[in-house]
């Protein structure tokens, strides 16, 4: 339980939501965060500090078979969440 309220708390703030849809949408191919920045338009630091939040609470990871710096969903997170940011979210 207090695993989804950490997952709700850090999908809370509109910017790394946007983020997380766009992780999401990349499916298997995964994102590299220069697209990110280019689709968002915001800057590398602000995207870092999202991107690292995402990772702590387990929603995202790095590809572990491709260079780093590409991201895509973490095995781990939970199916029903996911499924409702790529239902309903419009950025």
């Amino acid at each position: 339980m207090l695993r989804r309220a950490r997952i709700f708390e850090a999908l809370g703030q509109e910017s790394r939501l946007k983020v997380f849809n766009l992780v999401c949408q990349s499916g298997d191919k995964g994102i590299r965060p220069k697209e990110i920045i280019e689709q968002l338009g915001i800057d590398s630091g602000t995207l870092h500090f999202h991107l690292n939040r995402l990772v702590a609470v387990n929603l995202i990871a790095t590809k572990s078979n491709s260079p780093r710096g590409i991201y895509c969903l973490n095995e781990s997170a939970p199916k029903e969440v996911v499924k409702i940011v790529v239902e309903n979210y419009q950025a």
